[in-house]
């Protein structure tokens, strides 16, 4: 798909919008394509790094790149060697993909093996947070890069857009690590302490509980006092907001709405952790 698209104050503000909605890698792949396109690159790799609990780190990456062209960069190990990455883990500033970065035999190589592959110009945006994480949010492009910009300042007003697209980015992808890291330290819930617990998030009662799950109302209150106990807290409608975040209630928040009689119905980017 071509970038053709005009990129417009109010459309790339609601692409950023949008991040914030990225329940998982997948959606946030989606997403970043269109948002790329609007700033007029056809090809994107995010990189990020995530510091967690107990010395591990979350590493993930999602990205358009050609496939043959992916393969043979971590084949050839050039991310140990690629000057923009680099120089982005020294600065804070966009990285250009000049030619005079790439000074010795092993970055030229590179340089000649990624114009093969048709990535002729692209720009890298380099990305940290308080907490000690960084990223790296690369955007790149077929076409060779202009000498002369038909618009007077629109080269800076890209530039300018693609960091505040990274920052949106890198928080997105760390809102997902964050998800994705609780659902492993979630407590195990009984299918019947789920069910409760969904009708709870929705505002019932344990009256209207019991009748929409064919139980007495004392049996809805032992299971979310159980629920209780097991996420250590006093209130059943913050064990509801915990087992939201956890991601317990997914399948519960994508059906449709259901009356007081009816039982309720149930329903490519990588990450990975290492220590």
């Amino acid at each position: 798909m071509r970038a053709t698209r005009c990129l417009t104050p109010r459309s790339f503000a609601d692409g950023l919008s949008a991040l914030h909605s990225a329940t998982d890698f997948d959606a946030l792949r989606t997403l970043l394509q269109s948002l790329c396109g609007t700033l007029r690159h056809r090809y994107f790799s995010y990189r990020g790094h995530f510091p967690l609990p107990g010395g591990k780190l979350a590493t993930p990456q999602l990205g358009n790149l050609p496939h043959a062209w992916q393969a043979h960069y971590d084949a050839q190990r050039y991310a140990t060697i690629d000057p923009v990455l680099t120089r982005a883990r020294r600065q804070l500033t966009p990285v250009e993909w000049m030619p005079a970065l790439y000074a010795s035999p092993e970055a030229r190589q590179l340089l000649r093996d990624q114009r093969a592959a048709g990535l002729r110009s692209g720009i890298t945006y380099p990305v940290f947070a308080p907490s000690g994480a960084s990223g790296t949010l690369s955007l790149s492009s077929p076409r060779n890069p202009p000498r002369h910009p038909r618009v007077p300042g629109a080269h800076a007003w890209m530039q300018h857009a693609g960091a505040v697209l990274a920052m949106h980015v890198h928080e997105a992808a760390w809102r997902i690590v964050q998800r994705d890291t609780a659902r492993h330290c979630a407590p195990v819930l009984t299918p019947r302490e789920r069910e409760c617990l969904r009708w709870v998030a929705r505002g019932k009662t344990s009256w209207e509980i019991g009748r929409i799950l064919t139980l007495s109302e004392h049996g809805v209150v032992f299971h979310l006092r159980s629920v209780m106990r097991k996420f250590d807290v006093s209130s059943r409608h913050r064990a509801a907001k915990l087992a939201s975040e956890y991601g317990l209630l997914d399948d519960f928040a994508s059906a449709g709405p259901q009356t007081l009689t009816c039982a309720p119905q149930d329903q490519r980017a990588s990450c990975s952790a290492s220590t």
